[in-house]
């Protein structure tokens, strides 16, 4: 399916002055400096639990959903920053298990179970998803899920002053778009506000989605990038198709816009071990 997102352009204004002549001791007055760095700012290196100066990243709640007939399942957690400092890079790998404790899914989807959440600031609460396919067992029969788990890996806690710097992207979601020839397949379509002064990297687009009663059901990341993403205006823009619980309550779904200062080192193609996305 083609993603759809639009984005206000903004309005030029052209003044132009005839003078005689100008007074050059009178200063111009131009545009403030923009506050988001194009790199990050000296940091601290602490384990994610463990911010400078108390508190720190939890994983509020998280849940699965397997499909039955499909080989797929849809992985989704809430990931909070109960510190007073800007959680910078965080690193988390996915671990999806069957009864016997061995990893249910396959190879060729391993790399979605590491990622990176660029930003999550003092207070945040950011969505953390992704959609695998499991193994197969003798038979040919998708692998059972028996349980999946969320560590954290390496992260740079950075002041609370540097806030200019990380803008948030503030994202409304207003449906789910199901197929009509599969309900199990959709996207969901959201709005972002933007509050930059210039663009930063789009780093992907993660979803959570919880039952009626509030549970964590699945989730998804969208990784492919668009332009108009993390920009100075705000968009209207839905996520790539994507096998959905259809216990998912739409009002309750949680979006959150991954916006980087820059790319990773490396490109698209990274050696094992890094972040997809």
């Amino acid at each position: 399916m083609t993603r759809r997102i639009s984005w206000g352009l903004p309005l030029g204004l052209m003044l132009v002055v005839a003078a005689s002549g100008c007074d050059r001791g009178t200063p111009s007055t131009g545009p403030s400096a923009c506050a988001i760095p194009a790199s990050a700012p000296a940091g601290a290196g602490a384990p994610a639990g463990q911010a400078p100066g108390g508190g720190g990243l939890e994983v509020t709640d998280h849940g699965f959903s397997q499909f039955d007939g499909r080989s797929n399942v849809s992985l989704g957690a809430v990931v909070r920053n109960t510190s007073g400092r800007i959680a910078y890079r965080t690193e988390v790998s996915l671990r999806v298990v069957d009864a016997q404790g061995r990893d249910a899914v396959h190879p060729s989807h391993a790399r979605w179970l590491i990622q990176q959440i660029p930003v999550i600031r003092p207070g945040e609460q950011v969505a953390l998803g992704a959609t695998v396919a499991t193994r197969e067992v003798v038979g040919g029969a998708a692998d059972k899920v028996s349980s999946f788990d969320v560590a954290f890996g390496s992260v740079t806690w950075l002041p609370a002053d540097t806030a200019a710097s990380f803008p948030p992207f503030a994202a409304t979601v207003h449906d789910i778009e199901r197929s009509k020839e599969e309900r199990l397949t959709g996207s969901v379509r959201y709005s972002v506000t933007s509050t930059a002064c210039r663009p930063m990297t789009p780093r992907g687009t993660a979803a959570v989605f919880f039952d009626s009663s509030g549970a964590v059901v699945g989730g998804l990341l969208d990784a492919v990038h668009e332009p108009s993403q993390c920009g100075t205006a705000g968009y209207d823009a839905r996520t790539l198709d994507s096998d959905i619980p259809l216990r998912a309550d739409q009002a309750k779904t949680l979006v959150s816009e991954y916006c980087d200062l820059s790319r990773l080192a490396g490109g698209v193609y990274r050696p094992s071990g890094e972040p997809v996305n």
